[in-house]
């Protein structure tokens, strides 16, 4: 008896009809994200410009990378830019937009990094690519390129452009 209790409320629970779970709609939270970054990338490009537009003694090459720079020592030897593997030896300073500098090259010290192998600013890392032994070169970096969304949480605030001069000592290849 007990048996057959157990079997009809078994067969009753099971033949329950099923209620369909549906998707969460995420799309406006994104949406929301993305409409908030478009804003600061923006703003961020409307300083730039005008920083630009008050800077018109130097000749800013806008590169394909996403950043501005210019030479302040151009290197017109037939020396190649670093490849991947290279260790590179180089000193840099960042200020602001309104130069104040944030960091100097005694704050920082010299550094080393061995091309795409080590973890760097993404602006750093692409404006090494380009430059030469002794050459040195101003980088204006969007926030993308540098410190990004938490800044680098100490003196650079989030979503804060830099502009980063980079020189170059050495560049020693694996090839060699």
């Amino acid at each position: 008896m007990k048996l057959l209790k157990f079997i009809i409320i078994a067969l009753l629970f099971s033949c329950s009809e099923n209620k369909p779970r549906y998707a969460v709609n995420h799309n406006k939270k994104s949406i929301e994200n993305t409409s908030i970054l478009k804003n600061i990338i923006a703003e961020q490009n409307q300083k730039i410009d005008n920083y630009l537009s008050k800077n018109t003694d130097k000749n800013y090459i806008n590169s394909k990378r996403g950043f501005w720079y210019f030479y302040n020592k151009k290197n017109d030897s037939n020396d190649k830019s670093p490849e991947f593997g290279d260790s590179i030896i180089f000193d840099y300073s960042m200020a602001d937009l309104n130069n104040k500098i944030i960091y100097n090259y005694k704050a920082i010290g010299e550094q080393s990094y061995i091309m795409e192998k080590q973890q760097i600013i993404t602006g750093i890392r692409e404006a090494l690519k380009i430059l030469k032994k002794g050459e040195i070169a101003t980088f204006i970096l969007p926030s993308y390129k540098a410190y990004g969304m938490y800044g680098d949480l100490n003196k650079i605030p989030p979503n804060t452009a830099i502009i980063c001069t980079i020189k170059v000592k050495s560049i020693n290849s694996i090839k060699n």
